[in-house]
């Protein structure tokens, strides 16, 4: 076969184009979310624990896990969370580690629930909650407060006047970095995960702030290893 000029740029081209198609494919960021409370606490409590030594110990536990398990190192966010307890059904706040593995290491699906199984394990949760970022459906929404700044309180009315009650039992608040106070603490964003989100309802209750939405999996994994997609 003669290769010429042009034979060359084609088969360079379909190289890069290769290459592209798998860089794409594991270049995704898995996030892990956290808390080593162990029972149920008010916001305010859960905010103490955030700013306290609570914090700093999740945070060095959770990176004990992914080094031994050889996860790159990824990025870290203080965020206050409440939840329902699968137990007793009974609302918590809590203080949230917010895991964001490196794009550029790829972890099965395998690995990513093997880990997370490991992490409730060691900071005897009910489980921790994994998102996985993907095409599939909407499975995660941010309110950010551009038109106002609210402090946490505040956020909490805004939740149960304005949105139906299931928006109140499962919730993310983001506070801002001079935030050292639970009653001056301002509110940065405000987000649900999950699969039963309604883009539009929020939409509808926040019309003034920025609304960013994502697609992808959320699941629960519990210490026995079962998994609970939400």
């Amino acid at each position: 076969m003669i290769i010429n000029k042009y034979t060359k740029t084609i088969v360079v081209f379909l190289l890069l184009l290769s290459m592209n198609v798998v860089f794409a494919a594991s270049n995704r960021s898995v996030e892990f979310f956290a808390s080593n409370n162990t029972k149920v606490i008010d916001l305010q409590t859960a905010f103490n624990r955030l700013k306290g030594n609570e914090q700093s110990e999740l945070q060095n536990s959770m990176i004990d896990v992914m080094q031994v398990n050889h996860v790159e190192q990824g990025k870290f966010e203080d965020i206050l969370g409440t939840y329902q307890m699968s137990n007793d059904k009974k609302i918590t706040a809590d203080n949230t580690e917010h895991f964001i593995t490196s794009p550029y290491q790829d972890l099965s699906d395998e690995k990513i629930f093997s880990l997370a199984k490991e992490l409730a394990i060691k900071l005897n949760q009910d489980s921790v909650a994994v998102f996985i970022q993907d095409n599939s459906s909407l499975s995660d929404v941010t309110v950010s407060f551009t038109s106002q700044h609210p402090r946490i309180n505040d956020v909490v009315n805004m939740i149960h006047d304005k949105l139906p009650e299931q928006y109140n039992k499962a919730f993310s608040i983001h506070l801002t970095k001079k935030s050292d106070d639970f009653n001056n603490a301002v509110v940065d964003k405000l987000e649900w995960l999950g699969s039963t989100i309604d883009l539009d309802i929020i939409k509808q209750a926040f019309p003034a702030e920025k609304i960013d939405s994502r697609n992808g999996k959320f699941y629960l994994v519990y210490q026995d290893g079962r998994i609970e997609r939400l």
